[in-house]
């Protein structure tokens, strides 16, 4: 027995959907998503496969009184791609997950949000039986002015390799001219936007994506799958109502993969991706880094006039 220690960032959307809300100026209450991948070969391997993912988001805060509120919402999710070798040609792998938690403040400089997160992640070949998680979030921010926010949390998953820990640390800023706007919680996800005008803005994200799903095809039966992703995008961003915008990206996912094991191999524990215990081999052949295009339109609700 050893230590089997290998980096990937496996911190889910969901983490980055719950936790940078509590230093913006603005609430998405719904979004939906797009992302294709442009080259889609395998390593050492001329068959391109289809990788294709869908995501829509649903929030309904309620507010219970000035200084706590209820947080609730909904995601689905969708990934369409090739596993080789395997009987199936293609895959689909399919989340559905609910947040379930409240948003306090503490004092004038202090804030807290508390996430209890359900999900299915899986195939869905044997229904709602396989692929149950739970996780849990939670973070702190501090707010130095309204110009100025730091943020310290921890993200938990009862992921199908094993249990996950992420700790947290975030930075939100805007300047004087309000034009320039960073948004960074690592190692989840991080922002950079430029504000033209009130219609048109412009900027650089990077997301950590990372999950696990449960599968049972012919190909797979009695699997798991860990996908990971370091995805780099520029973007654009265009106000197509007085609520809705649309964003367009692309960039390069780095390090990507759908690596597939066995239900048995667990590891012990990971924390912030790196994972402790046996972990063997992958069962399929990794897929090639690449540049990727997606498309997001937002349902956004404008805060900042809202705020004493």
């Amino acid at each position: 027995m050893g230590a089997n220690i290998r980096i990937i960032f496996l911190t889910g959307m969901l983490v980055c959907k719950a936790l940078c809300l509590p230093a913006q100026d603005y609430l998405d209450l719904a979004s939906f998503s797009y992302t294709t991948a442009l080259n889609r070969s395998f390593e050492d391997l001329p068959n391109d496969k289809a990788i294709q993912e869908w995501n829509l988001t649903l929030d309904a805060p309620i507010v219970l009184s000035p200084k706590t509120a209820l947080i609730t919402g909904i995601t689905a999710g969708s990934i369409r791609v090739g596993l080789y070798p395997s009987s199936a040609p293609i895959t689909n792998l399919y989340t559905l997950s609910l947040r379930l938690g409240w948003n306090t403040v503490y004092s004038e400089k202090w804030s807290g949000t508390y996430l209890i997160v359900p999900k299915i992640s899986s195939d869905f070949t044997s229904g709602f039986r396989n692929g149950k998680q739970i996780g849990f979030i939670g973070l702190l921010t501090n707010t130095k002015s309204a110009r100025l926010k730091y943020m310290y949390g921890l993200y938990t998953n009862t992921e199908e390799f094993g249990f996950l820990i992420v700790p947290l640390a975030g930075i939100y800023f805007k300047s004087s001219n309000d034009l320039w706007t960073a948004n960074l919680l690592l190692p989840a996800r991080a922002d950079i936007n430029y504000r033209f005008n009130d219609n048109t803005s412009t900027g650089i994200s990077f997301d950590g994506l990372g999950s696990s799903f449960s599968i049972q095809n012919t190909g797979f039966s009695d699997h798991y799958v860990t996908r990971s992703s370091l995805e780099f995008y520029g973007y654009g961003e265009f106000k197509v109502s007085p609520n809705l915008f649309l964003r367009a990206k692309f960039g390069y996912s780095y390090a990507r993969n759908y690596r597939v094991y066995s239900q048995d191999d667990q590891v012990r524990l990971s924390l912030v991706g790196i994972f402790f215990g046996n972990k063997a081999a992958s069962l399929n052949t990794d897929l090639e880094d690449g540049f990727q295009a997606k498309a997001q339109l937002i349902y956004r609700f404008d805060l900042s006039n809202r705020k004493n």
